[in-house]
């Protein structure tokens, strides 16, 4: 069964991010696409499910892994613009929105 998350589709997060559609899911978070008025381009943001923020295992991976690609810097990994916490306590992060094929296409 597909879960389809479209709760935040319509909402604006951190004051400058208009997210428009659901990109992808799995079971611990969602990809958005969104628009961030700031900078007037468009981005994915990959949120975590509400329901996942009691697994503090999962948080700690999570925010590493902000961190880590945050800083990263080669022309093969996708660009990570920022990361942060939603107003309801979900942390997010904010990255280069590609478009095109996927890699099973």
């Amino acid at each position: 069964m597909e879960m389809v998350f479209n709760d935040d589709v319509g909402r604006k997060l951190a004051g400058r991010y208009h997210i428009t559609r659901v990109i992808g899911e799995g079971g611990m978070g969602v990809v958005y696409e969104a628009h961030d008025s700031q900078v007037d381009r468009d981005v994915a943001i990959k949120v975590v499910r509400s329901e996942c923020l009691s697994d503090r295992k999962f948080l700690t991976r999570f925010r590493r892994e902000m961190e880590v690609t945050t800083r990263l810097r080669h022309p093969s990994t996708i660009r990570v613009f920022e990361h942060g916490e939603a107003e309801d306590g979900r942390p997010y992060m904010v990255m280069e929105l590609l478009t095109g094929e996927s890699l099973a296409e």
